[in-house]
């Protein structure tokens, strides 16, 4: 039977109803993450005596939602929690003028301060006075930047996923993320999992890989925070920074748009590689066509007090992916372009309700429907050498603020979401039953075979389910000069995934004559290694995962123009280190009890980290008072989540057969044995956890400042150290003595892979940032990352293993996703007309890659081993060393060396543009006529993401086995051109 598994509807209402039933009766340990803004500020007279008991109104000019409070003995007033948007202030008290701020803009997380004067009845009836968001923020510690509305409706956007923009700001970058993963590296550039990503203050991020959940509409998004470096008590588990997505509402004008973005292979240009196989084979220009539309609408359901808005989107994109191994001699019929198509759907709802003018409420419903056809092919993999993958995912989320008193505030805020993970093959995009098996199902998967220019099968793919409940609350209590937040949370992130057969992967150390059919796979010779795991077996593994975290923390401001922010965080993430196992249970473990017990390996009561507490502290100085300069710092202890995909190999043990044969008879590797019968004689690879294994931490510090050139305008300057260690890494504790012909320590088993505290990475970056808020028809913002990575973190993903078990300092070099210069600049400008002009110009120097012997030198079982005399990712480090020793090594196996100019680069310099035409058509009403051009210089920028660690669905680009007559190029390349048209209707 074939179908789609879904979580029932009723589960989702019960996770929302639990959500808003714990409410603000009890403060429940939480995790702030709020995304609301705060005016606040100190009333006073003209003589500057402070003046208590002023009534302070704030009106949300676009809702008409009202917030009020009242000012205290000192005079000091704070209205927080306000959703983003613009505001209007009213101050009232007896026997004086009234005064009226207008026009304050709030942005996300924005604390904007302004101090009002009030002077007697009489001496003037009124005062009204402008306020705007100020582009020097005189009290913020941590280093962040929020990407407006302006700029997402204004700047070129290739996949219309804003958080795609967070790479504006310095010290980004998109690296190693995995094709269609809308993801971001934030600050510490260590791999692509570290950050946090939050969509209304609540976690979008699943247990397994560390990556974002699901995706949302454009149009549902109002704008985002990208915190790099540094964040409050209030933000846990990340390593790096965090991205802060609030969501659109409706308002108390009805309005909407519709839209149709469209794209054709008659407005793309070939790439490099495209272009070299229509010149020398005469293959035509690739098939492509791109659209993709949708609509929303919000209005208000009672003025003022509940509004609704609800967003859609679907894309199709029908592309094509090339695949150019640089050695069409023997693998001519594998190159070529073939046929990738890829859709999306994506759908947002959300009603918010003012109770009163102390509580409000909102409940939202996002979700998401998306299949494509292979997660990395082209360059050197062929079509088939990765699955597509089915991905439903859907959440329901619901918060309510209370507004207790004018001292405190109080939020809490729930989220039931589901995910799905169903891969399939390039040529059956069949969804079948978790844990269930039938032929059809089996026939999906192909033998991988690995050569040293190209790679070809997909060998198994298993399904993944996970629920996740979460549940948070913070409570804000300002007394005189402090503000206090105290919170905590749970968040229960469990997962399930089903492990069918492995048909196995055959390495070769030579290129041969290949094209996957029977015909050249009989005539394949000499491979170097067969590896497979449970032929004929299928498992299924549960992996729960319980977050928990609690925070306290003070924004202290001693002097007016001082402000210290002092926190401390406790993290605990329970059950995830498989502590709910037995490991006298013969189901998970078979062999306990024989020969080959497990459990001396294994302390399951005793594992778990409980000792994360995370200090932060920061400063903000106003140098002069006014706003202009200020010089921020701050300090803090960070640690990120062990994620769930690590843990999976020990409930694996003995359950799948783990062969691994080097120098195997081909093509029955078992020599005319059953595999079953293979496996029961030899000695297994087995995967366990150190049980003191810990999260890994993070000690983050940074000093900056903040120089405002014009109240629009302004230059911002921080230095970011960001020291991580303690990253998981698996290694073989059981190597043999003497390389690959040496006895082991323990003889009952092969490799034991330990995952254990191993890895770090050591960042170091000056961030500069120029920007220029929207004013006089023109905006710009220009930043410029001057970085350096460096650890033995192998990977720029999820999970990784230590090259040599017995030499792992060869692993210690730049990080894996190392770019040393990185410049992005853009701007909008409006013409007469209603024409408008944005621009992004991005240019990022070449990322490290590393040189591979395409041999197991050290008799561990696994083909990564560097040449001798290198160590990880020296290419385009030290090129001068590294070819040394891979001509030296390569001289050893009868091959040419190599020149200098063997070796390419992946820097990156590309301009995109967007025009856009507005024609007003009355009431509100507009259409607007858009072009984009994607790289308008057609400049070849060659497509290596994944630099010394590619991985986990990221290839690294580069030929990486100094075997192949092709190492040290790169196969793929981006699109030399593209354009896009649309048409949007607004009203």
């Amino acid at each position: 039977m074939l179908r789609r598994l879904r979580p029932s509807f009723s589960s989702f209402l019960i996770g929302i109803t639990a959500a808003l039933t714990i409410g603000p009766a009890v403060v429940v340990p939480a995790y702030a993450q709020t995304t609301g803004g705060a005016i606040v500020g100190v009333v006073s007279d003209v003589q500057s005596g402070v003046l208590p008991g002023v009534t302070l109104t704030a009106r949300n000019a676009e809702t008409g939602v009202v917030r009020a409070t009242v000012s205290e003995a000192d005079g000091r007033y704070r209205m927080a929690g306000l959703p983003p948007g613009r505001y209007d202030v009213k101050a009232e008290l007896g026997g004086f003028s009234v005064v009226d701020l207008k026009d304050i803009t709030l942005t996300i997380g924005l604390e904007v301060t302004h101090n009002i004067t009030m002077q007697l009845q009489g001496v003037q009836e009124s005062l009204t006075v402008t306020g705007q968001a100020p582009v020097v923020e005189a009290t913020r510690t941590d280093v962040s930047g929020v990407i407006s509305q302006q700029q997402i409706e204004s700047l070129p956007l290739a996949t219309r996923q804003p958080v795609a923009l967070a790479l504006l700001m310095p010290g980004t970058s998109q690296d190693a993320v995995r094709p269609r993963k809308f993801n971001a590296n934030l600050g510490a550039g260590a791999f692509t999992n570290a950050g946090a990503f939050l969509i209304d203050g609540l976690w979008n991020k699943e247990p397994c890989t560390g990556e974002p959940r699901q995706d949302f509409p454009q149009n549902a998004i109002r704008e985002f925070k990208v915190n790099l470096s540094n964040a409050t008590a209030e933000y846990g588990w990340t390593a790096s920074g965090v991205v802060s997505i609030a969501t659109k509402s409706g308002t108390n004008l009805i309005s909407g748009e519709a839209f149709e973005y469209f794209r054709d292979k008659s407005l793309n240009t070939m790439n490099r590689f495209e272009q070299a196989a229509h010149d020398t084979k005469g293959s035509p220009k690739p098939n492509y066509r791109r659209n993709q539309f949708g609509a929303s609408i919000g209005g208000p359901i009672v003025k003022d007090k509940v509004h609704f808005f609800g967003a859609v989107e679907r894309t199709k994109e029908d592309k094509f992916v090339t695949v150019s191994t640089g050695k069409s001699q023997f693998y001519s019929l594998l190159e070529g372009s073939f046929p990738e198509p890829e859709y999306s759907n994506t759908y947002f709802g959300k009603t918010d309700w003012q109770i009163n003018s102390n509580q409000s409420v909102f409940v939202r419903f996002a979700g998401q429907q998306q299949d494509y056809t292979c997660d990395s092919c082209g360059g050197s993999a062929a079509y088939n050498s990765d699955g597509g993958i089915n991905q439903p995912r859907r959440s329901v989320a619901a918060a309510h603020t209370w507004v207790i008193s004018s001292r405190a505030l109080n939020e809490v805020r729930g989220q039931y979401s589901f995910y799905g993970y169903y891969p399939h093959p390039v040529s059956d995009t069949t969804v079948f039953d978790f844990a269930d098996y039938p032929a059809q199902r089996l026939k999906q998967f192909v033998p991988t075979f690995a050569f040293p220019s190209a790679t070809y099968g997909w060998p198994a793919g298993l399904y993944v389910l996970q629920w996740a409940k979460e549940v948070r609350d913070d409570l804000s209590i300002t007394t005189g000069a402090h503000t206090w937040k105290f919170g905590g949370g749970v968040r229960s992130m469990p997962s399930q995934d089903d492990v069918p057969p492995n048909n196995g992967a055959w390495t070769f150390g030579t290129d041969q004559v290949f094209d996957g059919t029977p015909a050249t796979q009989a005539l394949l010779r000499n491979p170097i290694l067969f590896t497979a795991t449970g032929p004929n077996t299928s498992i299924r593994r549960d992996l729960p995962n319980v977050y928990t975290e609690v925070y306290v923390q003070d924004e202290w401001k001693p002097v007016s123009n001082l402000t210290v922010n002092l926190g401390l965080r406790y993290d605990y993430q329970a059950k995830v280190l498989n502590t709910t196992l037995n490991a006298s249970d013969t189901s998970i473990f078979p062999t306990f009890g024989t020969a080959r017990d497990l459990s001396a390996f294994y302390d399951f009561k005793n594992r778990g980290d409980k000792n994360n507490f995370g200090p932060r502290v920061g400063f903000a100085w106003d140098t002069r008072n006014n706003g202009r300069t200020v010089v921020r710092g701050a300090f803090g202890v960070y640690y990120n989540p062990i994620w769930a995909t690590v843990m999976r190999g020990e409930q694996t043990n003995f359950r799948q057969a783990a062969i691994n044969i080097s120098n195997p008879s081909y093509p029955d590797p078992y020599g005319g044995r059953d595999p079953f019968a293979f496996a029961s004689t030899a000695p297994q690879n087995i995967s366990i956890v150190d049980n003191g294994l810990q999260n890994s931490r993070a000690a983050a510090s940074t000093v900056g400042i903040s120089q405002g050139i014009t109240s629009l305008m302004a230059i911002h300057a921080d230095v970011v150290y960001n020291d991580m260690e303690g990253v998981p890494l698996l290694t073989n504790i059981n190597p043999r003595a003497n390389g690959t012909t040496g006895n082991r320590p323990n003889p009952t088993f092969a490799r034991i892979d330990e995952l254990k505290n191993l890895g770090y990475n050591k960042y170091k970056a000056l961030l500069l940032r120029l920007e220029k808020r929207q004013d006089k028809n023109f905006q710009f913002l220009v930043s410029y990352t001057l970085a350096k990575g460096d650890g033995n973190i192998p990977f720029t993903g999820n999970s990784g293993r230590v090259t040599d078990s017995q030499n792992p300092d060869l692993d210690a070099g730049p990080s894996a996703n190392d770019r040393r210069h990185v410049l992005v600049a853009s701007g909008a400008y409006l013409l007469p007309g209603d024409v408008q002009i944005g621009a992004v110009w991005t240019l990022r120097t070449t990322m490290p890659f590393n040189a591979v012997a395409g041999a197991d030198l050290n008799g561990d079982g696994v083909v990564s081993d560097f040449v001798p005399g290198t160590t990880r990712a020296m290419g385009n480090r030290d090129n001068a060393t590294l070819l040394t020793a891979v001509n030296a090594y390569r001289a050893t196996l009868g091959l040419a060396p190599f020149p200098a100019s063997q070796l390419d680069s992946n820097d990156y310099n590309a301009v995109d543009m967007r025009v856009n035409k507005s024609f007003a058509l009355g009431s509100h009403r507009k259409i607007d006529l858009i072009a984009q051009v994607f790289n308008v210089f057609g400049r070849d920028n060659l497509a290596a993401s994944g630099g010394a660690g590619g991985q986990n669905g990221v290839p690294p680009g580069w030929t990486l086995n100094v075997r192949s007559d092709v190492f040290g190029r790169i196969n793929q390349a981006y699109n030399r051109q593209q354009a896009e048209l649309a048409v949007r209707v607004g009203w």
